[in-house]
């Protein structure tokens, strides 16, 4: 398993960071997903295998996020 933390922008309520967990959650090889509306920040768990950081950027902007790696 890897880890990637992303800065979430866009969001403005829960629902928006329920969606977010949501659609990413959706993908294979994400096994969990945490969006902090809070921080702006959203953690996924995932298999490198299987799918990348780039394709979890591509499924939060593609539900209309702003969205960007962070170390």
């Amino acid at each position: 398993m890897a880890h990637v933390s992303i800065k979430t922008t866009g969001m403005h309520c829960m629902s928006c960071a329920t969606l977010i967990q949501l659609n990413v959650g959706d993908l294979e090889g994400v096994d969990s997903v945490k969006t902090d509306l809070g921080t702006g920040i959203t953690e996924v768990d995932y298999d490198p295998g299987v799918t990348d950081v780039q394709r979890i950027v591509d499924e939060i902007t593609a539900a209309g996020y702003g969205a960007e790696p962070v170390s």
